[in-house]
């Protein structure tokens, strides 16, 4: 990924890795590289680290905090 600012640390992101494979986890500035934590994935295990060289695009994800947001209750 030659060009292209970095998210910043520890903040969660969906990225694409060279294979064209879509994942969700965390950016770790110290590593330089992205973190695989999708599915209760171990943030530790070494086969979910996706160096930065490895990433041809990242975005951040914006999870709604209130997931029931869209829900009326009628009483």
């Amino acid at each position: 990924m030659e060009n292209i600012s970095m998210p910043a640390d520890h903040k969660q992101v969906r990225f694409t890795d060279r294979n064209g494979v879509r994942h969700e986890g965390i950016y770790r500035d110290v590593l330089k590289a992205f973190v695989d934590t999708e599915g209760g994935k171990d943030p530790e295990d070494i086969s979910n680290i996706y160096p930065e060289n490895k990433i041809v695009d990242w975005e951040y994800l914006h999870k709604d905090k209130n997931l029931d947001s869209d829900i009326m209750v009628i009483l």
